[in-house]
């Protein structure tokens, strides 16, 4: 295992270098990867759509309504990620701020009922503090917090292709047993 690991180490180095190269785009341009990715789960889900339908139509079975079906609703999903990115992007980030902001102030109350029960609860009420703080930005500036989620995955893209190029070069030397 460990020859074919080296033989290949260079995978893991072109992966890495990838990694890297969408960390920086994601960090300098995080609103072109948004339109890309809208983009592309969009036209993932027409194809996908669009097979499930041949499928249905082609297979002579009980299920083939539902194939048909299913293939219809993910066209349309398809379609909105096309055609309406902002649509889209503007409600998974509502639901994420929802989301947030509801899990924090819950994080806040059970933090408060554990007081009795455990010390230094105040960790407990920081994490559901942040959690709020965040949902809340999120709340207010659709488009900045959609940004700044693309950024900070930019930032671990970096990390973890920097990993990946230090690990390659170690796999690359290592000696042969």
């Amino acid at each position: 295992m460990l020859e074919r690991i080296q033989k290949n180490w260079w995978l893991l180095l072109l992966r890495g270098i990838l990694a890297l190269i969408f960390g920086f785009i994601a960090i300098s341009s995080p609103g072109i990867v948004i339109v890309t990715l809208l983009l592309y789960i969009g036209i993932l889900a027409v194809l996908s759509g669009l097979f499930m339908i041949i499928e249905g139509i082609a297979i002579k079975s009980d299920d083939r309504g539902m194939r048909i079906l299913e293939g219809v609703i993910s066209i349309i999903f398809g379609l909105m990620f096309i055609l309406a990115p902002g649509f889209v992007l503007s409600f998974a980030m509502y639901f994420i701020a929802f989301w947030a902001i509801i899990g924090g102030i819950m994080q806040i109350i059970y933090a408060i009922k554990l007081r009795k029960e455990i010390t230094n609860e105040w960790f407990a009420i920081l994490n559901g503090v942040i959690t709020l703080i965040f949902g809340l930005a999120v709340l207010t500036n659709i488009v900045a917090g959609a940004s700044a989620l693309v950024m900070v995955f930019g930032i671990f893209a970096i990390i973890s292709g920097i990993l990946m190029i230090v690990l390659s070069f170690k796999v690359k030397g290592l000696k042969k047993a």
